[in-house]
């Protein structure tokens, strides 16, 4: 894949998130509290591509923007699975996990992989944590008695889509800075594919906004 097709396609990708992000906005006052958090993610998403589009085409290095972006993401995923988790883990394990994770990153930027290098650390590392987390939920659905429509269910979206994404991109995370370290056709068609997960991810957020939950 030439840079030019990989720019464009990043920039379709990147752009994708407004259509969720205005969704959220227009229907604000209708969204249940894990809507709304997800409305929050969604914004940091949408700086985040932002600053790093802005870097991308000044050719500037965009890299330390991931590495503060991982954390807060992580916060973020780990306080929407918070209320739908509390009834198979002890409440206080996602608040450990958060700082766990906040940690390794710290100790991961300031030892290992600097502000200059890609976090592929932290990013496998969360991936795994959110696969577990989806997993998770997947198997609390299950443990429920009572019949309820998934479809109606912003959350089942939501944590589907985290999986697809994560699940995608766990080996890409992983073996970036030792096979892609340089812009070439093999790593912007690498990048790319993982620029159509991403448009995927996003189109997952729009359906967990668009749905009315289910009454409880």
């Amino acid at each position: 894949m030439s840079e030019e097709s990989f720019g464009n396609l990043r920039l379709i990708s990147s752009l994708t998130i407004i259509l969720p992000l205005l969704l959220a906005i227009w229907k604000y006052g209708c969204l249940r509290q894990m809507q709304r958090k997800l409305f929050y993610l969604i914004i940091l998403f949408s700086i985040t591509e932002l600053i790093t589009n802005i870097c991308w085409y000044q050719k500037i290095n965009n890299l330390p923007v991931y590495h503060f972006y991982a954390i807060i993401e992580c916060l973020c995923i780990l306080s929407i699975y918070q209320d739908v988790l509390h009834k198979i883990y002890p409440k206080y394990l996602l608040p450990v996990l958060a700082v766990l994770f906040t940690l390794f990153c710290i100790v991961n930027m300031l030892f290992f992989q600097d502000l200059l290098t890609f976090n592929s650390n932290a990013t496998t590392t969360l991936g795994f944590l959110v696969i577990f987390l989806s997993l998770s939920y997947f198997y609390a659905l299950l443990k429920e008695v009572k019949y309820t429509l998934l479809e109606r269910n912003p959350m089942f979206w939501l944590n589907a889509g985290f999986l697809i994404y994560f699940s995608s991109n766990l080996l890409l995370f992983f073996i970036n800075n030792s096979m892609f370290t340089k812009r070439d056709e093999v790593s912007h068609l690498v990048w790319g594919l993982h620029a159509i997960v991403n448009i995927i991810l996003v189109i997952f957020f729009t359906i967990a906004i668009w749905i009315t939950p289910n009454q409880k």
